[in-house]
């Protein structure tokens, strides 16, 4: 979560290199900017900047179908594409995570760092996921997945390998 103008800074250089330094008129970059500007003026500041900034993020979510409500995602989100992303205000992931198009996030979903959501998953209320996780084109994630360094897939969601989403030699930014 944004507390100061240091975290707004981490946080937005982390979404840009999420997304490769992406096109600066990417509505998909100009959603996640607005996001980290909303998180960042609701937390520090309050009053009718943030108010400006949930509005800004609300007419950018009807352009774009991303809905992600401000405080769910920890810092370097990965959005490469636009277009039916649904979250809940209730769910909470943490650092790097990627969301793939046509993804609904259900109430009280809670995830770790570095956990990939490909095209079409959908997770149910209540559930847990732990770090370093994929979730597989389709899957419907129906119970905690906790088990970290894994790959789920299917409907319901069975883990199918003991591949996670980064691989250590390769992600500099891990924790």
């Amino acid at each position: 979560m944004i507390k100061n103008k240091n975290d707004y800074i981490e946080y937005v250089k982390a979404d840009r290199m999420a997304l490769n330094n992406p096109n600066w008129k990417s509505i998909v970059w100009r959603y996640l900017k607005t996001m980290r500007k909303a998180e960042f003026y609701t937390n520090c500041r309050g009053g009718w900047i943030a108010k400006l900034y949930r509005f800004k993020l609300k007419l950018l979510s009807e352009k774009s179908g991303i809905c992600i409500p401000i405080n769910t995602f920890g810092k370097g989100l990965g959005l490469f594409h636009y277009g039916t992303i649904i979250v809940n205000a209730t769910a909470k992931f943490g650092d790097y995570c990627v969301i793939q198009t046509c993804t609904v996030i259900s109430k009280n979903v809670s995830g770790g760092d570095y956990v990939y959501i490909a095209p079409g998953v959908k997770i149910n209320d209540n559930i847990q996921i732990g770090n370093n996780i994929i979730l597989g084109q389709n899957a419907v994630v129906t119970k905690n997945i906790t088990e970290d360094g894994t790959t789920w897939a299917g409907i319901p969601a069975k883990k199918i390998s003991n591949k996670g989403f980064y691989d250590d030699d390769k992600y500099q930014h891990k924790k």
